[in-house]
């Protein structure tokens, strides 16, 4: 069974279209699925449009917590809530699509852990500052734990269950992207990166100037931590 993991925080106008999208690609294509949605304290309805969707398909589940925890919080609710064999985390806004998910599922075939990224492709449109926080921040990180993954904060990510459950998470925030990597790589797991067609849409909970030194604060201590 798949076990589709989704973060909510303030999305309530973009739920609907993107919960449409995902529901009826997954019963076309045949596919056994839950879909776990988790929300983060939003202070809009988000909550309250979760839980008309769940009342119409009981593949769906929706869970909420209070105060705001944060995107590692959330995700690592959200994995232990998953009862699928394998388990994909994805973004509401669907940036990759969602049609995407057959192949990636067949990639996951031979690996253990499959993420659609945006920078492995060079069509992908990405605005000028996220381009290049992100190219720094993957060579930060890429100093810190030789790791290879280009697309650190991909919103699409396919894990084979045993791989979850073979790490330690304890991030709160958006630095949960580099500390799932980088247990994997301890762990010996394969990750495997797929270039995939990205849509920049600006939906978006993350600031890089509100959150991004504290990702390099976040990121800094898991490595201090490593060296211990």
């Amino acid at each position: 069974m798949l076990s589709l993991v989704i973060p909510i925080y303030n999305a309530q106008e973009i739920i609907p279209g993107s919960y449409e999208k995902v529901s009826r690609y997954l019963e076309t294509a045949g596919y056994e699925y839950e879909i776990i949605f988790e929300d983060d304290a939003s202070k809009d309805a988000s909550k309250t449009v979760l839980e008309a969707i769940s009342r119409d398909n009981p593949r769906v589940r929706v869970f909420s917590h209070y105060p705001n925890r944060g995107l590692g919080y959330t995700l690592r609710q959200l994995f232990r809530r998953a009862s699928g064999d394998i388990i994909i985390y994805l973004d509401i806004d669907l940036p990759f699509g969602i049609t995407c998910l057959r192949p990636l599922l067949k990639e996951a075939e031979g690996a253990d852990v499959v993420l659609a990224s945006r920078y492995l492709s060079t069509e992908n449109k990405i605005p000028f500052l996220r381009k290049i926080s992100s190219k720094l921040y993957y060579f930060f990180c890429k100093a810190l734990f030789n790791i290879a993954v280009r697309d650190i904060g991909s919103g699409l990510v396919v894990f084979k269950r045993r791989t979850l459950e073979g790490i330690n998470l304890e991030a709160s925030g958006f630095g949960i992207h580099i500390e799932i990597f980088t247990r994997l790589k301890e762990s010996g797991f394969r990750v495997k990166e797929v270039p995939l067609p990205y849509k920049y849409n600006g939906y978006s909970t993350f600031s890089i100037l509100r959150h991004g030194p504290r990702i390099v604060v976040n990121t800094l201590r898991l490595w201090l931590r490593q060296l211990r």
